[in-house]
């Protein structure tokens, strides 16, 4: 499973519990029947997941998918909410989705502190309004680890773009970098380079396994994001910005991608 699909899975509470002050681990090694979140406030901890090992600390979240092997080991106590849950849906019976990473550190900070402290505050809690409000929580925090996870993604292929053995098509995509958020026909880039359209597509999919179209999509579609998000630019700024038109287009073009209107990105996600 890519990451484009992590952030439309819902998860389903199964277990909650928040130590203050955990000062060592019960167990080094488990493995879970179900997904397990380690939710960090404070303190460090060495994990391996996998082939994947490192160190995890305040801000934190690292995520354990079932029937891995989870080996941990403590450097400071920590402050730590021990969460599992399960994923619900049209997947539930099928494989385990992969992360590109067991561990993600979310960018927005503020709004995990703020999460934390819900559910420091419910942790006990059995009543079914507040079970609920902990399961939003929970999907909470997970977008945040799915927006760290998409810009790690993306920014995973554009190094790829860069190892490719093919010369011609590693200056094609230096190219892309430097153009793609000017007006640019991809016939004027294949032109260029002595190829025919069908020979430059076919070329640079070979070199960097997605279609020249497609990565310029990407990066526009994820400056747009951001644009819409730090920024009061109209819709027709931001399409000047990127490469588009003007902003009727763009908003076609994002919302067939995003799934939603620019505005409704805008309302949704803004802080």
């Amino acid at each position: 499973m890519t990451t484009t699909t992590l952030w439309n899975q819902t998860l389903h509470l199964v277990s909650h519990a928040y130590f203050e002050r955990k000062e060592r681990f019960e167990m080094d090694v488990d493995c879970y029947s179900v997904w397990v979140l380690f939710a960090v406030e404070s303190g460090k901890f060495y994990y391996r997941i996998g082939e994947e090992r490192g160190e995890a600390g305040a801000g934190d979240l690292v995520y354990c998918p079932p029937g891995f092997t989870f080996e941990r080991e403590m450097v400071s106590p920590l402050a730590l909410h021990y969460i599992g849950f399960e994923m619900v849906g049209e997947e539930r019976t099928g494989p385990v989705p992969s992360l590109p990473t067991f561990l993600s550190r979310p960018l927005d900070n503020k709004r995990l502190v703020s999460n934390f402290a819900y559910l420091r505050k419910l942790h006990l809690a059995t009543e079914p309004r507040h079970v609920l409000r902990k399961d939003m929580i929970m999907n909470d925090i997970w977008q945040l680890a799915c927006e760290v996870w998409e810009r790690e993604h993306l920014h995973d292929e554009q190094q790829l773009l860069a190892d490719s053995d093919d010369v011609l098509m590693n200056r094609a995509a230096e190219w892309i970098y430097q153009n793609a958020y000017t007006p640019f026909s991809m016939r004027e880039l294949s032109d260029s380079l002595n190829l025919s359209p069908v020979q430059f597509t076919r070329r640079f999919r070979k070199s960097f396994r997605i279609a020249p179209s497609d990565f310029v999509r990407s990066l526009r579609i994820s400056k747009v994001a951001e644009l819409l998000l730090d920024t009061d630019m109209t819709l027709d700024q931001i399409a000047t910005c990127c490469g588009y038109e003007n902003g009727l287009y763009l908003s076609r073009v994002f919302s067939k991608n995003m799934g939603m209107s620019p505005s409704k990105y805008r309302e949704l996600n803004r802080l």
